[in-house]
């Protein structure tokens, strides 16, 4: 893109023509300008007259240009706003999504402040928000993704949650080691196979494969989850997910076994099915 030395303000309009296909243009050049001066959108407002440094403006038109690939904002600025908090997102890694913050409520609704399991934890974001909502809670993290266990483990340093956590490298749920949790939540990968290269070009191209391929029907991870409830949560504890809504409704319905009593069914903001919560029954059905 040409550029030339000037103020703040041109080169917001610069960076915003440059990623006009995108849906908020103006908002993510903000983003990217604040970012690169370390400073926050206030700054940019306040300094649009202002002429612009040449090292800010330097990395500022090479993130757009990343951003114009479709990059994933998250991996350009290196962090997402997520249940109040300033997450580390690394490339290689799950980016936390608003619908991911609704899990984390049912978990919460549902949750004595014990020890808990997260399973696919990718950023460690649903543990984080969990451990930093309840002040005595104990966190059992497993992931398979060496650069999500990473960014998991910078995450509990970033917030002081280290000593309350635990993170485990599992390739499935069924190595995870014998322990007792009172809650299970996981936001697994639930995107049929078949339907992955459709998806919006920041997620097909740039986000993990592992994160989302969820099998021929996206529910190969749920049929695991319910065998490691059985085997690791206590009677009375609380099983709930993310999925993809739709016909995966009925089919979790029909996975659950009878132990298993639905509780709570939540609907994202665009109206579509999105969590899903069990409670692991206090006395098993006759």
């Amino acid at each position: 893109m040409a550029y030339k030395p000037g103020t703040l303000g041109a080169l917001r309009a610069l960076l915003a023509a440059e990623l006009k296909d995108l849906d908020s243009p103006r908002l993510e050049a903000e983003l990217i300008l604040a970012h690169c001066a370390g400073k926050d959108r206030a700054w940019v407002h306040s300094r649009l007259p202002d002429a612009v440094p040449a090292s800010v403006a330097e990395a500022a038109l090479s993130a757009c240009a990343r951003r114009k690939k479709r990059e994933p904002l998250q991996y350009i600025l290196g962090c997402c706003d997520f249940d109040g908090l300033s997450l580390l997102v690394e490339a290689g890694c799950l980016v936390p999504r608003p619908e991911t913050e609704l899990l984390v409520e049912c978990a919460a609704e549902n949750f004595d402040g014990g020890a808990f399991l997260d399973w696919g934890t990718g950023t460690g974001c649903i543990a984080v928000a969990l451990l930093n909502r309840f002040p005595a809670a104990r966190a059992l993290m497993v992931e398979k993704n060496p650069a999500s266990l990473n960014c998991a483990r910078r995450n509990l340093e970033k917030f002081g949650f280290s000593p309350r956590a635990r993170l485990i490298a599992s390739e499935t749920p069924e190595d995870i080691p014998a322990c007792e949790v009172s809650l299970v939540v996981s936001n697994p990968p639930y995107v049929p196979s078949g339907e992955i290269e459709r998806l919006m070009p920041e997620v097909s191209q740039y986000e993990p494969r592992l994160a989302l391929d969820g099998g021929p029907d996206g529910l190969e991870p749920y049929r695991r989850l319910f065998e490691l409830c059985a085997r690791v949560l206590r009677r009375g504890g609380f099983f709930c997910v993310e999925y993809g809504g739709g016909a995966q409704t009925e089919a979790l319905r029909a996975l659950a076994p009878k132990a298993f009593r639905e509780t709570v069914l939540l609907r994202d903001i665009a109206g579509c099915d999105r969590v899903i919560g069990w409670r692991f029954a206090d006395v098993l059905p006759q």
